[in-house]
């Protein structure tokens, strides 16, 4: 049996929404949407191409009233099941962007959504949860819980 070559790499969390699987995945494809749960209620978007090959720009203010802009590149886009993006700064001096695939399984009228985050070497990953990567993964998918219990 091979090993697990990316383990060391990835960051995987999950959670049951109390939603049906269609609608999150128009939560996380949809600007309307995504808007309203993803990032600080204070980000900008850009532009915004939920396509294989499309972006989405935007940025959030940071400390000290800097503009920190962000890339998602779209990569698979498979309604209402997976959904495979690049996600990282939007910068020409950015680190690798985190591979992030999304899965959606409906579970008795809910949804398990399971965030796999894919970073370019275990140095990355250890950074990542170093500055909170887990708890803001976590958190991400209670603000988008959250959200859609107020949607229903």
């Amino acid at each position: 049996m091979m090993p697990d070559s990316t383990k060391d790499r990835e960051i995987v969390v999950n959670r049951v929404i109390e939603a049906p699987r269609e609608l999150v995945f128009e939560a996380f494809t949809e600007q309307e949407h995504i808007e309203q749960w993803w990032a600080p209620r204070k980000a900008t978007t850009h532009e915004m191409d939920v396509t294989p090959g499309g972006v989405w720009r935007y940025s959030q203010p940071g400390r000290g009233g800097a503009e920190h802009p962000f890339k998602i590149e779209f990569v698979e886009i498979s309604r209402p099941t997976r959904l495979v993006y690049d996600y990282g700064s939007d910068s020409a001096d950015a680190p690798e962007p985190v591979r992030t695939t999304v899965t959606f399984h409906q579970e008795n009228g809910k949804t398990k959504v399971t965030l796999q985050l894919l970073f370019a070497t275990a140095a990355a990953r250890e950074q990542a949860v170093k500055y909170g990567g887990i708890v803001g993964a976590m958190q991400a998918l209670e603000e988008l819980a959250d959200y859609l219990a107020i949607k229903r």
